[in-house]
């Protein structure tokens, strides 16, 4: 059984062009707080470890919004270049229903699915390392 593919039509393209935008605006206004990251000195270990703790926690938030960004400007480059809603695995269409979850999806759901198990066979190789 096979499930059509339906097309991403021009007002889609308009409605996801909107949405791109307006969260580019919203990440752009709501920057985490770098003020997290300062180091200070603490003299009880345990809350050296607490402090370090925070602030490695506090450099993955950073990193996720700078990736989100990055995401989401890829997504309005592509919207004008026409590779937008095109898989960049497979080269087939990404189906709108997908685009309207996350307007800035670059992979079709098994593409995503195979990158995503991938990443989590190679991270337990990591952990059978450790």
């Amino acid at each position: 059984m096979t499930t059509k593919v339906t097309t991403i039509t021009t007002p889609d393209l308009k409605r996801n062009k909107a949405a791109l935008e307006s969260k580019l605006g919203e990440l752009l206004g709501a920057a985490p707080q770098r003020d997290e990251l300062l180091i200070e000195y603490q003299a009880d270990p345990l809350d050296q470890v607490r402090s370090t703790t925070d602030r490695d926690m506090a450099v993955q938030r950073l990193n996720r919004h700078a990736s989100l960004i990055n995401e989401v400007r890829a997504a309005l480059t592509r919207l004008e270049d026409g590779t937008y809603a095109t898989c960049e695995e497979c080269e087939e269409d990404i189906p709108r229903r997908r685009l309207e979850a996350v307007p800035w999806a670059r992979l079709c759901v098994p593409c995503q699915s195979k990158l995503e198990s991938s990443m989590r066979e190679e991270g337990s190789l990591f952990e059978d390392a450790a």
